[in-house]
């Protein structure tokens, strides 16, 4: 598991999201900001992500227990990812939260870890 330093940056979003099941994107209340800086490029669980996996994504990372993993299967991309929060906390005042992204794509496996803070417009931020 690499562990990176997540900034805001254009093109790559990361939601985070709460479901147990595979199927259809859940609604999520906000969405995770941010993209991996510097190793995004060797990053293949970063890259695979789209919007409707950000939103899985962003429905655990609100309501999900820490330690409890949410498994889904991208139907449009086949790929598979599990997001598991891991550790619930406040800084300035902000719920945030640790995370883990295991995910499966074309065969190749990949992990990363991060951390969010919830921000006033509901969404949530990568911390950097």
């Amino acid at each position: 598991m690499k562990h990176l330093p997540l900034v805001l940056a254009a093109g790559l979003w990361l939601p985070v999201c709460g479901c147990s099941q595979f199927g259809n994107a859940p609604q999520a209340t906000g969405t995770l900001t941010g993209s991996l800086a510097g190793a995004a490029l060797g990053s293949v669980a970063a890259r695979a992500m789209d919007d409707s996996d950000r939103r899985r994504a962003a429905v655990s990372l609100d309501g999900g227990p820490d330690g409890q993993p949410s498994a889904w299967r991208n139907p449009e991309t086949g790929d598979r990812f599990i997001f598991t929060p891991l550790r619930s906390f406040t800084l300035d005042g902000a719920r945030c939260r640790d995370f883990r992204v295991e995910a499966t794509v074309g065969g190749r496996s990949d992990s990363i870890a991060g951390s969010a803070c919830r921000q006033a417009d509901g969404g949530w931020r990568v911390r950097g």
